[in-house]
């Protein structure tokens, strides 16, 4: 089977970019970007070419014809065999991200030693890749967004991303149909992790066919000139992962009523009868699997959810918690259910010490602006040298800054806290005498996550029997959409957090929320404390915790059994009782 030319430009391409990132002879690989260049516009079948008639074409010399030849013989040439055997596979995908060469990518890892796009994604995350020279916070933010946009074509989004533009289209909804009823449904009205479609259920009938007038107007009504995005739950804000204008970018099919914007996703516009607008939310904002569970039929609807749960003898569940999962098996009522509002102190926090962007003051008033009662420093510990991990002379140098800040701060107060790499043999990081100085540590997995689940689990249990470990951190190193995580028996880590005492952390960042809802209904069958806790990096990742507050919800969590929502003298009384 003939190879045809597109595919032979590519592997020229290839061979160029990572004879770039190896600084192999520059004359050499411009001579084949070059070439591949040149050759994108031949309509002729290269691979039916032979050398002395492949070096006629303008930009093809010996070394790119002699390529094409043995590349058309055998799908491969001897050059670019040796670069692929010494590249580590996923410096090839991060050179397919948007705004990174192979000079950038050579410099990302050298410096920081990643090679795959997963990692790269954390490290903006954590903003540790303003440490590469060349690179400053601007670039961070394009780069994230380049990989953002790579898995949104897949066709899934982070509830995160389509927050800003879903709230925005509603203000804008309200603004210019104020006497209408308008509510998004499906997985966002459930606000699930994951989201495949936006659908808009709403009464205005002018919606049917929306044209470009109205959209200007419902755009200009929902601020689309804002670059900032914040919306309400329970109380506070909700910040926009990347700075963007919510209502731009959008075009439109008017006789369907569907709305797509550039970066992939679309909205569809449902508009139904204002008698029906309850019935028809409730069926599409509920996963099937609920329905069929509660044996619900469209002849069940009494008017409104409450009142239909109870005539099938079930307990109100509330909209998060519609997955068909373990609801009406493990009911929770909904006054014991976490809200943002029950939170008390913002646990798993960095700062400039690690590869956090505020000083442990910035991140302290912030905390008191919120109106939070304390905060735990946990930078990283001493084996994450990658996050400028803390040395133990570092460790002290903070002890005392705090000390100094919880005397000028007074009633609030910083908690000495650490995030401890789990070693491979799942040790912590500092010997007994330093672990025992914190005020709490949480043992995370950063290295290493390639495991089979018993050493996962072997890992993870030797950590959780530490005496000194109090919270452990995003129990399975997941990235949703980008990274599974490490296989672990769930079951078995909640039940050792149980036997031990440990906290479970609720990752709250967006992109990671681990540990996954869906276990944490067994974790409140087993009495173990949940930690809501952001990881945050700057003092605005404290508002993450929000998305964590949502993932909690349908898993049961019960604000009782939440670690940071205990008052300042409770979780004193926590912490010191653990040290008994």
């Amino acid at each position: 089977m003939s190879v045809d030319n597109h595919e032979i430009v590519k592997a020229l391409q290839l061979y160029a970019s990572l004879a770039e990132l190896h600084e192999e002879n520059p004359f050499n690989y411009k001579a084949f970007a070059s070439g591949a260049f040149n050759l994108r516009k031949i309509k002729e079948p290269l691979s039916d070419l032979q050398e002395s008639q492949l070096l006629l074409i303008p930009g093809v010399g010996k070394s790119v014809a002699r390529a094409i030849v043995e590349y058309s013989n055998s799908r491969k040439f001897p050059a670019l065999e040796d670069l692929l055997a010494v590249t580590p596979s996923g410096l090839i995908a991060m050179l397919g991200v948007k705004g990174l060469g192979p000079k950038k990518v050579r410099l990302i890892w050298q410096e920081l030693g990643i090679d795959t796009v997963e990692d790269l994604f954390d490290a903006c995350r954590q903003n540790r890749l303003v440490e590469v020279s060349g690179f400053g916070y601007k670039t961070q933010q394009t780069i994230l967004a380049a990989i953002e946009f790579s898995y949104g074509a897949r066709g899934k989004f982070h509830l995160a991303r389509l927050m800003p533009y879903a709230e925005s289209f509603l203000v804008g909804m309200r603004g210019v149909f104020g006497d209408e009823r308008h509510e998004f449904t499906g997985d966002y009205y459930r606000k699930s992790d994951v989201i495949d479609r936006l659908v808009l259920l709403t009464t205005a009938m002018e919606m049917h066919g929306i044209s470009s007038a109205e959209w200007e107007d419902v755009a200009a009504a929902g601020g689309g000139n804002s670059v900032e995005f914040a919306r309400n739950l329970d109380t506070g804000a909700v910040r926009n992962q990347s700075p963007i204008d919510p209502l731009e970018g959008w075009s439109m099919d008017e006789e369907a009523a569907v709305l797509t914007h550039e970066q992939g996703f679309v909205i569809e516009i449902e508009v139904v009868m204002h008698s029906d607008f309850d019935r028809v939310l409730f069926e599409g904002g509920a996963a099937a699997r609920h329905l069929e569970l509660l044996g619900y039929s469209s002849t069940d609807w009494k008017g409104n959810d409450r009142d239909t749960y109870a005539a099938k003898g079930v307990g109100f569940v509330v909209p998060s918690r519609r997955e068909g999962h373990r609801e009406m098996e493990r009911p929770v009522e909904e006054a014991s259910l976490l809200k943002y509002a029950d939170i008390k102190g913002v646990l798993h926090n960095h700062t400039t010490y690690s590869d956090g962007l505020n000083s442990v003051e910035e991140m302290a008033l912030y905390a008191m602006e919120i109106e939070m009662e304390y905060l735990g420093i946990c930078d990283h510990s001493k084996t994450a040298g990658y996050a400028r991990g803390l040395q133990v002379e570092r460790v002290v140098q903070q002890f005392e800054e705090i000390d100094n800040l919880n005397q000028q701060l007074w009633p609030f107060k910083i908690f000495k806290g650490i995030e401890s790499d789990i070693l491979g043999n799942g040790d912590l990081d500092y010997e007994p005498e330093i672990l025992c100085q914190f005020d709490l540590v949480v043992a995370s997995v950063h290295s290493n996550l390639n495991m089979t689940q018993d050493k996962a689990m072997d890992r993870l249990l030797r950590a959780i029997e530490n005496p000194y470990t109090t919270i452990l951190g995003h129990p399975t190193g997941r990235l949703l959409l980008m990274r599974e995580g490490y296989p672990i028996d769930h079951h078995m880590v909640i039940d050792a957090c149980a036997a031990n005492g440990v906290a479970l952390e609720l990752n709250a960042h967006p992109y990671r929320l681990d540990i996954d809802w869906r276990y944490i209904d067994y974790a409140m069958e087993k009495g173990v404390m949940v930690s809501v806790n952001p990881d945050a990096h700057e003092k605005m990742g404290y508002l993450d915790m929000h998305f964590g507050v949502l993932s909690g919800q349908k898993g049961g969590l019960k604000t009782s059994q939440t670690l940071n929502a205990l008052n300042l003298v409770e979780f004193e009384a926590y912490l010191a009782n653990r040290k008994k």
